[in-house]
């Protein structure tokens, strides 16, 4: 009811969804229904004039058989022959309904016409004998045969109906009847039924009818879908593909082969769509690499991000960048990415390349353009060969190099890589452009990521400098000091590890009194075999000549030859020295290993620097702290080589007990107030002696019980004296107990296991190794390897394994190298 009130709007409506395949539908339907018509039509005629042919010949062969039968006509039976066969004929076809023969007649008619022509024959018995109608006679005069059909006797008067029988369908012929002579002398008339010929025709109307239509049915719908497929089809594609710009979806190419106007449409829409991809992907591009490198802060995971996105989105082989070193002015690889396996593929970070053996590179950075390059094997430009194997692959075939400007400046090139041959070249002067702009955007980035990166290592600076300030200032212990100092400084340049060395006694050589990470083999080398004289290599060169001294790579500076072999024991190759300076002098150097070889920059270096002097000023206090507790037991360390010197064959023991044990501290991993509180027990272990007569400290054979009871009254005797001094770390608790068992059975307290202190563990062992190998009245000292030997079979009983385990490593690891300077001597 809608649709008809409201005509307009449903007339929009049925435009609406009857859409061009409903027309091309409806144009095909009427085609074909006019077709089906016309065929109908052509049938229906060309049928009718068939069978009207085949009843034509019909009524010609009873004409022709009539005339034959005239030829008797004067002989007295004739009527009765010639009637006889116009009646066989007509009761032997169906077809046949009336058959009249008119001619001039013999005898007078009975008629009130005066005309000559009578019926002579006819199957019809009561017209025979009768007047000739004017028309039935026409051929005898015209000599021309005539048919009349029913339909069309009403258009001429009528003048057969009358002989016409009933009302039933006929086909009239009149046709003249020939003499011997070939003229003209009566005619006949042959009246043919039509029914059968018009259920004929009407029977095969409808077979031609249903064959037609079914024909034309399938040709609707072979039309119907090739028209689908060769038009419709095409323009839905067009009509989707066209929605999807709207919907900013990626565009699909319609590969429609066609030489028509249609193929011609979609061949412009497909370098359409192919253009619109293109520059999809483009913005697309721009907007991730914006976003990326826009949240990445540091210049070489921004250059690693544009890297990929450049490869990956634009389909080169490759993507490298690379940056222009301000400290070499080389050419250094910062960041590379392939988008296909590539079996020789080396991602080359880190490589570098003098601009005087890239000469392309060179004009790209001189010039700010970029550059396309192809390679034809004959580049014969010297040097060009080294730049292709550095910058590029051996299986590149072309390449672009852009220029990475900054603040109006090349800083750096991008290199698009393509290993697949082209006809021409894969970088067009739009994707060239496109790059450009893009190279731009990363500028800008790379711009704000290094100013952020140098506010970071400013403020990470400041914070460094600060907390080793509060560190260094936290204590005045003297190792801790020198510990952290160590610690610290190595942590602050991400050194692998670091040493603070101060000059012996003498001031001739630079000892390592504390480290970081180093290995107590190496810090044992150092000060005992590879020392390290002042003045000499430059670790002595930075002390005496109060500025620092860098070695890039170890294996190729002939300065530090000396300590090459120790280095590489240890693990570094590169290493940086610094005075440590109070009041104007050198109290010490500190030394910052590095695993890789490695030329620190000048920033890093003012940063050492500072630390460096903080360091210097903290442990010029700790040392004066130091010396006053030097003070308090200076006396009792007098008193100590003083009961050492009471025995020949003990003097020095202490200060051997005291260096062993520190040594294994340091493997063990000590450091600070554990190291320091191990050092001066070492010292000091032994100063209960005083307390033991000589006779029975100096007695050349075997002690008795009762004197070896009273010898192991030595280490409380050793406590009590301790006792009154202020020490800043329990060095009375170790003095106590550096002879426990491991297993309980020592003295004084039985302590066994951890109950006993680390310290007084660690002094039993170096005491006794130093005892073992040194002569006593009533033994010879026993050699390394036997007292190294002794230990090991002692252990777990009568000592710790752990300690053992280090202090063995370190003695022949002593040995080791001391075979080594034989065999090189």
């Amino acid at each position: 009811m809608i649709h008809i009130l409201l005509p307009g709007r449903n007339l929009v409506s049925i435009k609406h969804k009857f859409g061009l395949r409903g027309k091309l539908t409806v144009l095909i339907f009427l085609v074909v229904l006019a077709l089906s018509a016309a065929m109908t039509i052509y049938t229906s005629s060309y049928l009718s004039s068939v069978i009207r042919k085949d009843y034509e010949h019909r009524a010609e062969s009873v004409a022709g058989f009539v005339e034959a039968s005239l030829i008797d006509r004067n002989t007295p039976s004739f009527s009765e022959n010639i009637q006889s066969q116009i009646d066989n004929l007509v009761r032997t076809n169906d077809e046949i309904r009336k058959i009249s023969i008119y001619a001039k007649s013999v005898a007078p008619v009975a008629t009130s016409s005066d005309s000559s022509f009578a019926v002579i024959a006819s199957t019809e018995k009561e017209s025979k004998g009768s007047v000739a109608e004017a028309f039935d006679i026409q051929p005898v005069f015209t000599n021309e045969t005539t048919f009349v059909d029913e339909e069309d006797e009403g258009a001429e008067g009528g003048a057969a109906g009358s002989e016409a029988p009933g009302d039933i369908h006929t086909i009239e012929m009149l046709a003249p009847l020939h003499d011997a002579d070939g003229n003209p002398v009566a005619s006949v008339g042959v009246y043919l039924d039509a029914g059968p010929r018009d259920s004929l025709i009407r029977s095969q109307q409808i077979r031609f009818a249903i064959i037609t239509n079914l024909a034309l049915l399938i040709l609707l719908a072979v039309l119907y879908f090739a028209l689908n497929r060769m038009l419709i089809r095409p323009i839905k594609k067009l009509t989707f593909a066209a929605k999807e710009i709207s919907a900013h979806d990626r565009l699909q190419p319609l590969s429609l082969n066609r030489d028509d106007e249609i193929g011609d449409l979609a061949s412009a829409f497909d370098e359409m769509a192919g253009t619109l991809n293109t520059r999809d992907e483009e913005v697309q591009l721009l907007l991730e690499a914006s976003v990326a490198v826009s949240s990445a802060l540091k210049v070489d995971k921004i250059l690693q991000i544009l890297c990929e996105k450049i490869a990956a989105s634009q389909k080169v082989t490759y993507c490298r960048i690379s940056l222009v070193d301000s400290v070499s002015g080389k050419l250094m690889v910062k960041a590379a990415s392939p988008t296909r396996e590539m079996p020789e593929w080396n991602q080359g970070i880190g490589d570098s390349l003098e601009l005087s053996e890239a000469r392309h590179h060179a004009d790209v950075l001189a010039s700010r353009k970029p550059c396309v390059l192809r390679h034809n094997g004959q580049l014969s430009v010297e040097g060009s060969e080294a730049e292709w194997e550095w910058a590029l692959t051996a299986d590149t075939k072309s390449a672009l190099l852009l220029p990475l400007i900054s603040k109006n400046k090349a800083i750096g090139v991008v290199t698009l890589g393509e290993v697949r041959k082209w006809d021409r070249t894969p970088f067009s002067a739009k994707k060239i452009e496109f790059y450009q702009t893009l190279m731009n955007q990363a500028a800008v980035a790379i711009e704000n990521a290094e100013l952020y990166e140098k506010t970071q290592g400013h403020v990470r600076e400041l914070s460094a400098m600060h907390e080793i300030s509060q560190a260094f200032t936290s204590t005045l212990d003297y190792q801790e000091v020198v510990s952290v100092v160590a610690q610290r400084v190595g942590n602050l340049i991400g050194a692998q590890f670091a040493s603070v060395l101060l000059p012996d006694d003498q001031e001739r050589h630079l000892n390592i009194v504390a480290s970081y990470n180093l290995s107590a083999e190496y810090v044992w080398t150092i000060n005992r075999k590879r020392k390290i004289p002042i003045g000499f290599g430059p670790v002595g060169m930075a002390f005496s000549e109060k500025r620092a001294f860098a070695v890039n790579n170890v294996a190729s500076d002939d300065t530090y030859a000396q300590w090459k072999h120790v280095a590489s024991i240890q693990g570094y190759s590169s290493l940086v020295a610094l005075p440590l300076l109070a009041k104007g002098e050198s109290i010490g150097v500190i030394c910052i290993y590095f695993a890789e070889p490695r030329e620190l920059k000048e920033n890093e270096m003012n940063l050492l620097t500072t630390a460096s002097n903080e360091a210097a000023i903290a442990i010029e206090n700790s040392r004066m702290y130091e010396n006053l507790q030097d003070a308090f037991v200076g006396t009792i360390r007098s008193l100590a080589e003083t009961i050492d010197a009471k025995d020949t064959y003990t003097r020095g023991h202490s200060e051997k007990v005291s260096l062993y044990s520190e040594a294994i501290a340091r493997g063990l991993g000590l450091q600070g107030a554990e190291l320091q509180t191990i050092r001066y027990a070492g010292y000091l272990h032994d100063v209960g002696k005083i307390g033991i007569p000589d006779a029975i400290l100096s007695k050349p054979g075997k002690l008795t019980v009762e004197e070896f009871n009273i010898i192991k009254k030595h280490p409380v005797l050793s406590e009590k004296i301790l006792t009154p001094v202020n020490f800043p770390f329990p060095v009375q608790s170790i003095v106590r107990h550096h002879h426990e068992r491991y297993d309980g059975n020592g003295y004084p307290d039985g302590l066994g296991g951890e109950e006993n202190p680390l310290g007084a563990r660690i002094l039993f062992v170096a005491d006794a190794y130093e005892a073992m190998t040194s002569d006593r009245p009533y033994r010879k000292a026993l050699s390394t390897q036997m007292a190294l030997g002794e230990l090991e079979r002692n252990t777990g009983t009568q000592f710790d394994p752990r300690v053992v385990e280090v202090f063995a490593r370190i003695i022949r690891s002593e040995s080791n190298t001391k075979r080594e300077e034989r065999m090189r001597a």
